[in-house]
């Protein structure tokens, strides 16, 4: 965490400066927690000859082919060589653009893939990823290592349907506002792997899948838009998405005839639940946003602050999000609860943002900049809110932390809230008040944490 001593010394009163410093602490815990090598490790190993993880053991095959895609796709890739050295093994690496790739096997291929809107190179990854799996035999194993941000970085649009199209149709739902599962519900029907398809053309006697997910509730079928799960969304749903935003008759012409053709049965519908096609898939979540927020919570209770996960899985507006974590703190000045004395709620899950304006930010510094004037004057009361890629919107920061000093020194600053909050600039506002947490690219990503710490 960059200069996380100023981010301490920023709350002024000591008071304030005991939340921050127990709100900074558990986050650098949460991100320790969720670290892409010490999760594969923890559930793939190689033991007197059989390949175990989870529940599923089999014996080591003659090859192995491994496919890793998203934000953690590199320290994943790197991780799974590691812990299969002794044995064959080629594949394809996914990994975000300008990551840094180190030197690996000359049998694993390396594409460079956007996100969040897919390019020229996710589509060359594509190609080649079909291809490949088109190719394996029945004894051999795929070794799928998936994360957040994959279904960006492998787009794979169907035939007819252009990745400018695609991709103008996935900027406009999320422009909507579209939650993960409705713009996933649109993707999976316009892709020639993702909704199981990947599993369909997969000649593999066994698919087996670790997912560090980025979506809230582990929905299979939402994190990378189903690559190894079955679909239980229909054509019809994804025409349906499109109509509730408005967006069907705006649509490009092949989207909309390709949808057409799903609903009128002229094209096969992606896989379902049940079908037999994935009972040689395993798939295992290895990580996700509960392992963060438990890590965050047990490094707040050796710290003797009492601490509760309200939940993982939340899904809302970053401005309501917002208010609702002022509302807390404010009661809990007031009434003592539902923070006593020194204590801490986290949440985790991902919010939207309507975007507006043409300001830098992203859904965690807009939802800490919503609670700014709500919580202003409150002692030793903290706010914070932390993208667990480190990367908030179009912003180099992760997230933002306020106090209920903050609103004070912004109008020293001459700093209006609101008009920051209206042209979604909100990582101006932090940056001019200094308090943008700043982690870096993490090379993880299980959604977003939201922390209300309260010291006494």
């Amino acid at each position: 965490m960059v200069d996380k001593q100023r981010l301490i010394r920023n709350g002024g009163s000591a008071p304030n400066q005991r939340a921050r410093r127990l709100c900074l602490d558990a986050l650098e815990d949460a991100l320790g927690a969720i670290d892409p090598p010490k999760s594969l490790r923890a559930w793939l190993r190689v033991k007197q000859g059989r390949l175990v993880a989870g529940d599923l053991s089999v014996p080591v095959p003659k090859t192995i082919r491994v496919l890793s895609v998203g934000k953690a796709s590199v320290p994943m890739i790197e991780a799974a060589l590691g812990i299969l050295r002794d044995h064959v093994v080629s594949g394809i690496l996914v990994a975000p653009k300008n990551e840094k790739v180190p030197k690996l096997s000359r049998q694993i291929q390396v594409f460079h893939s956007a996100h969040p809107f897919p390019d020229q190179e996710g589509m060359r990854a594509s190609k080649q990823v079909t291809s490949s799996i088109n190719r394996m035999q029945n004894d051999e194993l795929l070794l799928c290592l998936i994360s957040g941000g994959a279904s960006a970085m492998l787009p794979a649009p169907v035939d007819g349907v252009s990745l400018e199209e695609k991709k103008k149709i996935t900027q406009e739902l999320i422009r909507s506002r579209a939650s993960i599962h409705e713009i996933n519900t649109v993707r999976r029907h316009l892709s020639k792997l993702k909704g199981g398809r990947l599993v369909e053309r997969c000649r593999a006697g066994t698919i087996l899948s670790l997912i560090i997910s980025d979506v809230s509730g582990n929905v299979l079928p939402d994190i990378a838009s189903g690559l190894t799960a079955p679909d239980p969304t229909t054509f019809r749903d994804a025409v349906n998405v499109l109509k509730k935003f408005g967006l069907w008759d705006v649509a490009p012409q092949s989207v909309r005839l390709h949808l057409g053709q799903g609903l009128r049965g002229q094209i096969l519908e992606t896989p379902k639940p049940g079908n037999r096609i994935f009972k040689k898939v395993h798939n295992f979540i290895i990580a996700d946003n509960r392992t963060a927020c438990e890590a965050a919570r047990r490094a707040l209770q050796r710290r003797q602050t009492h601490s509760t996960i309200l939940t993982s899985s939340l899904d809302m507006e970053a401005r309501s999000l917002g208010n609702l974590l002022a509302s807390i703190a404010r009661e809990s000045e007031r009434f003592d609860q539902p923070l006593r004395g020194s204590g801490a709620l986290l949440l985790g899950g991902e919010t939207t943002v309507e975007v507006k304006g043409s300001g830098k930010g992203g859904r965690n510094q807009q939802t800490a900049l919503s609670a700014v004037e709500r919580i202003a004057c409150l002692r030793g009361v903290v706010i914070a809110a932390l993208g667990t890629d480190g990367v908030d919107g179009n912003s180099p920061a992760a997230g933002a932390i306020i106090d209920g000093y903050s609103m004070m020194r912004a109008a020293r600053l001459g700093l209006n809230v609101w008009e920051f909050m209206n042209r979604n600039d909100s990582y101006s506002f932090f940056r001019k008040l200094g308090d943008n947490i700043v982690t870096g690219r993490t090379g993880t990503n299980v959604g977003d944490l939201y922390l209300v710490v309260r010291a006494r």
